[in-house]
């Protein structure tokens, strides 16, 4: 991908995150909105029990020389669409962040892209990048609220055997992916993070509703409720 096409996709998706962000005055919330206020329940769910279980066995990530979100050698983590979509209403609404954080957030995307050589066919499970959402001296910049399940598993142990069981992080992507599959009608391919927030960037207009309420989402019955224990 060349530089001048990267700056035309690039003006495209700026005007994703040139709205005004109000909500509606009246009205039922759109599916968009209670699939993320689910989603974002399923990972934080599954953020408690990951710190509980093992969160003490890890390595302190704050404090680590070479983290692994920016080791291009190291990242081959993947999402559906809904997870993008998070990860893009999560910076957008943040007052912290905010429109100029997405738009660094979908410029880094962009050059992982082409730096990288990232495709949407293949083998793209053997592509490794360095995530677009990391950021020195902040981590990952939608921690708590988007991060994928794989990202919450991940820990540095010194013993193998304290790695945390798999079996979870299994049962939560089964989740996502029910969800993804239920708010967009079809499944969706599981890519590299990059890939998928420029598609989600390119794919939001003024119909995509990325605003974060409150209300409880119909419920997909796709796992257990809890991970208080392994399978």
């Amino acid at each position: 991908m060349t530089r001048s096409v990267i700056a035309k996709r690039l003006s495209r998706r700026h005007r994703y995150v040139k709205g005004n962000g109000q909500r509606p005055t009246g009205g039922r919330r759109p599916p968009l909105a209670r699939a993320l206020a689910q989603l974002r329940r399923i990972k934080q769910r599954f953020a408690r029990y990951i710190g509980k279980t093992y969160g003490h066995l890890a390595a302190d990530c704050a404090t680590c020389p070479t983290p692994c979100c920016a080791d291009a050698q190291f990242v081959n983590v993947h999402i559906v669409r809904l997870e993008a979509k998070a990860m893009l209403a999560t910076l957008q609404h943040s007052p912290k962040y905010g429109p100029a954080k997405v738009r660094e957030v979908l410029a880094r995307a962009a050059h992982a892209v082409a730096r990288y050589g990232l495709t949407e066919t293949g083998d793209t499970f053997g592509q490794t990048y360095a995530c677009p959402l990391f950021e020195p001296g902040v981590g990952c910049l939608v921690h708590w609220k988007a991060k994928p399940a794989a990202c919450i598993q991940h820990g540095c142990y010194e013993r193998w055997e304290d790695l945390p069981e798999t079996g979870t992080q299994r049962r939560v992507e089964r989740q996502v992916a029910a969800l993804d599959a239920a708010v967009h009608d079809a499944p969706s391919t599981w890519l590299p993070i990059p890939l998928w927030l420029l598609r989600a960037a390119d794919e939001a207009d003024e119909s995509l509703d990325f605003r974060d309420e409150a209300e409880p989402p119909p419920r997909v019955q796709t796992a257990r409720e809890g991970f208080s224990s392994p399978d």
